[in-house]
């Protein structure tokens, strides 16, 4: 067994296909499919079950995925301590961060002070949502991230620094019997389309919770990824929505400001936190990002 075998092995997992995980190995189908079959003999099992339509891991292929990250990440942080020796902060970075509002929050500009400060360090971005961020925070997947959930609302062993709390505001269409109420209690929303965001978006976690604050029930008509998306559908009468208000300011015309309105729930929030795994990532890489991430970000750098 050797660490090429372990990246075969990943890449096919992730690539959930034997040509697409050896075009990103830089190898040849047949020679990832015979380095992947003497680890399998090796190891007395077969670690994916093959068909014509890709390649799954079978159980004993989960838990080796598993380990093979682990050990993949282990030897990227002992190269970056090695190249940390002579003043060179490299490595790879894996950053997640959820789409609304990464502007706002200032997200951007700190990633490019980052890359102009390590140029050596490949940074990698995933814009899954927060529920998933959060798991591949526990897993190492990820190092650091910016979530949409409260702190009661994360997995134990994750670190959670607010950056910014955002109120939740309802969208409706220009002809909605409700364009000008000015506030509403959501349980008006009962028998609307309802458009959700992303089953593992923070947006949908605050969502479901101001839900089950009002004790009121939803139809929910679709689940977008898009904040912009949802209002501007809202607007357009194909639904009702809850987005945090930013997103509205961006998407909504001012002709139409009463077509957005507030709650009566004064919990309904969203907020953007940077996490990541405690005790803090050892890579160098890591620290220096969580240095100046907490500098600029967080109040007083905590």
């Amino acid at each position: 067994m050797d660490m090429r075998q372990l990246e075969f092995v990943v890449a096919i997992a992730d690539e959930l296909n034997f040509t697409r995980a050896a075009a990103r190995c830089s190898i040849g189908q047949s020679g990832l499919s015979h380095q992947v079959g003497q680890l399998e003999r090796e190891l007395g099992t077969a670690l994916f079950d093959r068909s014509n339509r890709g390649a799954r891991t079978t159980a004993a292929g989960e838990a080796f995925v598993a380990c093979a990250r682990r050990v993949l990440r282990a030897l990227q942080e002992v190269r970056a301590e090695i190249a940390l020796l002579d003043g060179h902060v490299r490595g790879t970075l894996r950053v997640g961060s959820i789409p609304v509002l990464a502007r706002d929050i200032g997200l951007l500009g700190l990633l490019r002070e980052f890359e102009e400060s390590y140029p050596e360090v490949e940074l990698v971005m995933s814009d899954v949502g927060s529920v998933t961020a959060a798991t591949q925070l526990l897993t190492g997947e990820l190092e650091v991230s910016v979530l949409g959930l409260h702190d009661h609302q994360m997995p134990q062993g994750l670190a959670h620094h607010l950056v910014q709390l955002h109120p939740l505001v309802a969208v409706v269409g220009r002809h909605h019997r409700l364009r000008g109420t000015g506030v509403l209690d959501l349980a008006e929303l009962a028998d609307e389309r309802f458009l959700d965001g992303g089953q593992d978006s923070g947006l949908r976690v605050q969502v479901d919770a101001a839900f089950a604050r009002a004790r009121a029930r939803r139809r929910s008509a679709c689940a977008l990824q898009s904040t912009g998306d949802l209002a501007g559908l809202a607007l357009e009468g194909i639904g009702v929505t809850l987005v945090p208000r930013p997103v509205t300011e961006a998407v909504v015309p001012a002709e139409h400001a009463d077509c957005v309105l507030r709650l009566d729930d004064p919990e309904a929030l969203q907020p953007l936190a940077l996490s990541y795994r405690e005790p803090a990532p050892a890579a160098p890489a890591a620290q220096a990002f969580l240095r100046l991430a907490l500098n600029r970000l967080t109040p007083n750098g905590s």
